[in-house]
């Protein structure tokens, strides 16, 4: 397959390839990432109450640090950009489309390899995932 479109949102990704330009959409993988759907505190809960130290006073952030949640979704950004790294070296792709929620695609994006930036043909900021191989590719170009 020549042609990939990575469908994706911060707990769930689809990658769906094509023979050609042409050619229809055959969904080829789903990747769920559970963490990135938990609650922020399930994700730093440790159960010891480590959250307050010895005078009472609790730790206070001044919202400068990232998340878990976002840490999480970077985390999953990251393990994409693998899958799609490895399925680059090991199949002909000549083209690399991304469809992902506005937030997520940035995440997509700054973790691609180079080679596969390379072959980044276009990019589709909407949350598609959930959707039919239909509708996905009704917002695509007429030829990939």
């Amino acid at each position: 397959m020549s042609i990939c479109v990575v469908v994706a949102d911060s707990s769930k990704a689809r990658i769906l390839l094509a023979e050609s330009g042409q050619s229809p959409l055959i969904d080829d993988r789903d990747f769920i990432h559970p963490e990135s759907r938990l609650r922020e505190q399930d994700l730093v809960s440790d159960g010891t109450g480590s959250e307050s130290d010895a005078g009472g006073f609790g730790k206070h952030s001044m919202g400068h640090e990232k998340t878990a949640h976002e840490k999480e979704m970077k985390n999953f950004a990251d393990e994409l950009c693998v899958e799609i790294d490895k399925l680059r070296q090991s199949s002909n792709l000549r083209r690399i489309y991304l469809v992902a929620s506005p937030k997520f695609l940035g995440l997509l994006r700054a973790a691609m390899s180079k080679q596969c930036s390379a072959l980044l043909e276009g990019e589709i900021s909407k949350d598609l995932v959930s959707h039919s191989i239909e509708d996905i590719r009704s917002h695509l170009p007429r030829r990939l």
